[in-house]
Formats: C-alpha cells, sequence, structure tokens
C-alpha cells in the first residue's frame, strides 16, 4: 500500500486491535506475526483468549504479547472483554475486533482500517468468498461498500461511536447473530450504514488488506440458529448496552480484569456517571422538544454550552 495524502492524518493515530481466540494457537501466532510485518501506525494489541485448552498462553508468553485468558463464555462475551480492554485501559483513537482466522495481507492494512472507523464510526468486513452483493462503493475507507450482509471477522469502531452504542449483546451466547444486532445499533445510530425507506439496512463495508484464513469453527449452525429470533427481540431495546445484563454479570465481568493495568479516566465518561436525565429533560424544554437523547444532547451540545447535567449540591 502506498501512503498517500490522505493516509497522514490516520498515521498519526492509534489503533487498538484485539484478537479474539479458542484454540487456535498455532494460526494465532501466524496473524500475529502478519500484523507485525504489514501495519505501519501505532497500534496496542491484545489477545482475548477464551479459555483455550491448547498451548495458546504458552506461545503468546514465548511472542511476548499481551492477552486475558479467561473461562469460555462464547463469541459475544470475549469480544466485549478485548472491546473494554481498548476502551478503558488504551488512549486508542480507534479500536479494531480481530477474529483469529483473518490476516492482514497488505503493507498499511492498519492505517486503512483506523481511517475507517474515524471517518464513519463502524465499519465491517465482508470476504469475497460471501458472494454478497455490493450495492455501491469500493470496500476502501473514503469509499467504503454498502451490502445487506456482514461478517463477524473483523470490524472497527471509532472511540466517539463506542459511547453511543457500547458493547455486544451477550445473550446471544456463545455463537451466531451477535456482530449483525451489534451492527444494527451502530447504524440506527448514524454510524456506518443507511436505513432505506422501506427500514432494511445497508453496512458500510471494507476489504481492504484483510482475507479469510477458511478454518474450521467452533460454533454450530444449530447454535446459530437458536439465535436469529432474539435479532428481532432484541430491535427495539436502547442502543447502548453495557457488557453484563446483571450484578452478578457485572461481578464476573470485571474480575477478569484484576490485575490487568491502569485505567484510563475519561473526563466526560467521569461527568456522566452522576448525569441526571429527569433533571436535564425538565430544566431545559428545548431538549425535551428535540427528542434527542439527554445524555447525547449533553455530550455533543450541553457540555459547551455550560449546562448543568445535575442539580446543585447543597
Amino acid at each position: 500500500m502506498s501512503i498517500n495524502h490522505n493516509n497522514f492524518e490516520a498515521l498519526k493515530m492509534k489503533i487498538g486491535i484485539a484478537i479474539t481466540t479458542y484454540n487456535r494457537a498455532e494460526y494465532l501466532i501466524e496473524q500475529i506475526k502478519l500484523i507485525r510485518k504489514f501495519s505501519l501506525g501505532d497500534y496496542e494489541l491484545i489477545v482475548c483468549d477464551d479459555g483455550s485448552s491448547d498451548n495458546t498462553i504458552e506461545l503468546l508468553e514465548k511472542e511476548g504479547v499481551s492477552y486475558i485468558s479467561c473461562e469460555n463464555k462464547g463469541i459475544a462475551w470475549n469480544k466485549n472483554r478485548g472491546l473494554y480492554y481498548l476502551a478503558n485501559y488504551t488512549s486508542c483513537d480507534a479500536f479494531l475486533l480481530l477474529d483469529d482466522d483473518i490476516l492482514p495481507c497488505m503493507y498499511g492494512w492498519d492505517v486503512e482500517w483506523c481511517q475507517g472507523a474515524l471517518l464513519h464510526g463502524h465499519m465491517n468486513y465482508i470476504s469475497d468468498f460471501v458472494n454478497a452483493p455490493i450495492v455501491f462503493g469500493r470496500c476502501t475507507a473514503h469509499n467504503p461498500g454498502l451490502c445487506g450482509l456482514v461478517q463477524g471477522a473483523a470490524l472497527a469502531i471509532s472511540r466517539e461511536a463506542l459511547q453511543f452504542v457500547g458493547y455486544m449483546d451477550n445473550r446471544f451466547g456463545r455463537y451466531g447473530h451477535e456482530h449483525t444486532e451489534y451492527t444494527h445499533r451502530f447504524v440506527k445510530a448514524g454510524f456506518g450504514g443507511i436505513i432505506r425507506k422501506d427500514q432494511t439496512m445497508l453496512f458500510a463495508i471494507m476489504n481492504s488488506g484483510l482475507e479469510m484464513n477458511h478454518l474450521p469453527s467452533s460454533g454450530s449452525l444449530e447454535e446459530a440458529k437458536k439465535n436469529e429470533h432474539l435479532l428481532r427481540e432484541l430491535s427495539n431495546e436502547p442502543l447502548y448496552r453495557f457488557p453484563w445484563f446483571n450484578e452478578q454479570q457485572r461481578q464476573d465481568f470485571l474480575s477478569e480484569f484484576d490485575g490487568v493495568g491502569y485505567k484510563i479516566i475519561i473526563p466526560e465518561w467521569e461527568i456522566l456517571k452522576d448525569f441526571d436525565r429527569d433533571f436535564y429533560l425538565n430544566t431545559y424544554p428545548d431538549v425535551r422538544a428535540s427528542n434527542i437523547d439527554p445524555v447525547t444532547h449533553y455530550l455533543l451540545h450541553g457540555c459547551r454550552e455550560n449546562r448543568k447535567c445535575k442539580p446543585d449540591e447543597n
């Protein structure tokens, strides 16, 4: 890849790469070596191991790669480990989730995907073998393809977009459709796709610099079939999801990060811990009338307009 003028800004940015893996040690190490070979920008790498029983950890330690290895809890939970780490323990501008069966094959692939995330908020990958019709575009950062299908093998997210959409829904369990539902929420929030008049969606996709390494899947079509109904059931729920759905899950999830490192403090997120939605809507009728989510309004406008986000303390 030749880096032109449009790529310089992305070179200044830092992308966080989280690889999710399960019992594919040899292939994982091959993938990591290709990331190191073909990446041109500043990046931070973390491997999320979903309880592998092979020699994954031994090889990662030999390669000097940072990792989180915990009990097997399925694809959505494991991808959320990567997102949570990159969002809370790094200063990366964009996040890239990679399955362990997708390989960099072009110098500067990381710059291109970082650009895609920063320009559009959310980008998906689709490989040639899927043979999905591309409605429009060249599948690059500056001219993404639009397609009615997505694959979960690679997806890029800007830090800004993550604040509005959050994490994958772990109710999808171990396999199937979690990435599709996740992408639906990004498009609804205005990132990485369009909603047509008939309410169907087209997703922004890229294939720049990545290729599939076609490996046997540990999931099953039966598991995926069970999750199909959740796509419809969850369509009207709030866009933002945490990595957990009850207090026990919250404790279990956060305990996996004990001793991982120092958590990055984001000032805007600290403010929102005390954000009073009812107070904000009652104090500012124009926000209520606009039907804009009050948190979204405050992040985009209210803080710059010196609006209060909670009552004054006595």
